[in-house]
This record gives structure tokens, C-alpha cells and sequence, in this order.
């Protein structure tokens, strides 16, 4: 049996960073908006636990300490198409995200807000 957590979104969120003070400051917001997430500090650790559990979203760094958000990505891609992807980075997205597979982005610093909106209109389009 799966087990439930009362939330109002049924979304199951992965968040992907290697900057504690960020995955603190997402874990607050996620809180807030009662969507059920996990934590993941690099890239590895994002693929083991996309292997475990499935997820709506996957909120990824680009920059990690192992390997790199787009490659991870592309690694959960290989056995779970579904997730849809919006990255989170301090980097120029003029920088090409190997075509990011449809995933939306947004630029650090950014607004909660946006983040939000994306998630809950499933956006897939560029946000600044």
C-alpha cells in the first residue's frame, strides 16, 4: 500500500541542489504549499531516489558537486520519461541544456512565485 500524505496537490516534488541554504529555503516554500518532496544534494543521490520513487517534478541544479544536473537528468530520463524538469540556476540559460527535453528553467535568483506558478500550471515554457 502507498502511503499518502495529506497535501492539496498530490504532486510529489525531487529537489535537487548542493547548497544546503538552498534545499532549506525550497524545503520552507514546498512546506508552505503542502506538496510532498525529497531532498537530494547531488546528482547521484537524485537518480537513486528517482529509481525509488516516482515524481511529479524535479527541481535540479545544473552545477553539482559530481555530476551535472543535465547529465542526471538525462540518466532518469533513461527509465522514468514522465517527470517534468525545471532547472534552477545562477547560469546564463543562453547556455544550452542540451536542448533541456521540453524542461523549463529559472534564472537565481528568482521568485517563489514563478516557481509555484510553474508547478501548478505544469509550465513547460522559459521563465526568466
Amino acid at each position: 500500500m502507498m502511503k499518502t500524505l495529506n497535501t492539496n496537490h498530490g504532486l510529489k516534488l525531487l529537489i535537487v541542489d548542493d547548497h544546503p541554504l538552498n534545499l532549506k529555503l525550497l524545503s520552507i516554500f514546498m512546506t508552505k504549499w503542502n506538496y510532498d518532496f525529497d531532498l537530494a544534494e547531488n546528482g547521484r543521490t537524485a537518480v537513486d531516489k528517482a529509481k525509488a520513487n516516482h515524481y511529479d517534478y524535479i527541481l535540479m541544479d545544473v552545477q553539482l558537486p559530481d555530476i551535472s544536473g543535465p547529465e542526471a537528468i538525462k540518466e532518469i530520463k533513461t527509465f522514468d520519461n514522465a517527470s517534468q524538469v525545471i532547472y534552477l540556476t545562477g547560469m546564463d540559460m543562453s547556455y544550452d541544456l542540451g536542448n533541456a527535453n521540453g524542461s523549463a528553467y529559472l534564472q537565481k535568483p528568482y521568485n517563489p512565485m514563478a516557481l509555484k506558478s510553474m508547478i501548478e500550471n505544469g509550465t513547460r515554457q522559459i521563465a526568466a
